[in-house]
This record gives structure tokens, sequence and C-alpha cells, in this order.
């Protein structure tokens, strides 16, 4: 038994642009540099205890 599959001559050809508003791009940057200044004082802090 076969098994056709039909598919419409449009399909998947159709791109939708998605809208990005700048405010989520500066709050997704400020996270990343958050995280980084976080991961580096919890760095320094270590350090700062063995060798203290």
């Amino acid at each position: 038994m076969d098994t056709r599959l039909s598919v419409q001559p449009d399909f998947g050809h159709k791109t939708i642009k998605v809208q990005r508003t700048s405010d989520l791009k500066r709050r997704a940057w400020q996270a990343v540099f958050a995280g980084s200044a976080i991961f580096w004082m919890a760095v320094a802090l270590l350090i700062w205890r063995v060798w203290g």
C-alpha cells in the first residue's frame, strides 16, 4: 500500500519576519553584562579568600 503526501505549492516558501524591539535587545545585553560582572566578582572574592 503506497502512501502519498500532497503538499501545497507555496508551502514553506512564506517567510515571517519577526520584529524584535530594541528594548528586548537592550535587556538581553544588560543581562549578559550583569551575569558576567557577577561571575567575575565571585571569582575575585574567591581569589581574595584563598590568598587573604
